[in-house]
């Protein structure tokens, strides 16, 4: 309708029908990058580190000769869904789940050490022998939950493959390290690359914290089962 609307006025360029969207919005007065941008809708608001890291690879990306518009814009369609699924998304997701078992880390000690002193001033104090007995309960209880969730190793484990994440996208955008003197198709496969390496690590961790689970819980002479 807007393009009808256009090319009724005078002045007005009537767009051809083998023109792309991306000619129309160039006739319109935006340069190709801007064009490429708008007909995939990455003009959104930006929220957040992750998010501003995506736009700024995707808007250096729609710089790169991959052929003609249709081309470009698959090529920019494959590299958005990359960046969501496999970076926008586990970097949120590594940084929720570091803060989430720093937290319990931290809820932990602070009761395990109030159940402590309870029992110790309970006993001090000739409480019931109750008392004492059901502080340890507490303290033992917690410790249990602790050494079975590693809550501490897991928040870090978290905190060091957001970071990782992060960083490798800093280093792409500003050509440092291993994307020196690269150009930018080589660069991307490179992240791309270097992306998966993380995520593969945090993923081994993980199974390997499963696996200590499930021997902690194994029933004595039952054989290892991974």
């Amino acid at each position: 309708m807007t393009d009808q609307i256009e090319a009724g006025k005078p002045g007005t360029p009537t767009p051809r029908r083998q023109e792309s969207i991306v000619t129309r919005l160039m006739h319109k007065g935006s340069d190709e990058v801007d064009a490429l941008l708008e007909a995939l809708g990455m003009r959104a608001q930006l929220s957040g580190e992750a998010q501003d890291l995506a736009r700024l690879v995707e808007r250096r990306l729609a710089q790169v000769e991959w052929g003609t518009h249709s081309q470009a814009l698959d090529q920019l369609e494959i590299q958005r869904a990359f960046l969501y699924h496999r970076f926008i998304g586990p970097m949120k997701h590594f940084e929720r789940g570091s803060r989430g078992y720093a937290y319990l880390d931290n809820v932990l000690n602070l009761i395990s050490i109030l159940a402590g002193i309870g029992a110790s001033l309970s006993a001090a104090l000739d409480f019931p022998k109750l008392w004492p007995i059901m502080f340890g309960l507490i303290v033992g209880f917690l410790q249990s939950i602790s050494q079975w969730l590693k809550p501490s190793q897991r928040a870090t484990r978290r905190s060091i493959a957001a970071l990782e994440l992060r960083s490798e996208m800093w280093a792409f955008l500003q050509g440092r390290e291993r994307y020196r003197a690269k150009d930018d198709k080589t660069a991307w496969a490179l992240l791309c690359d270097q992306v998966g390496r993380v995520e593969d690590r945090e993923s081994a961790g993980q199974d390997q914290d499963a696996a200590a689970v499930h021997d902690a819980y194994r029933v004595p002479g039952e054989p290892l089962r991974y």
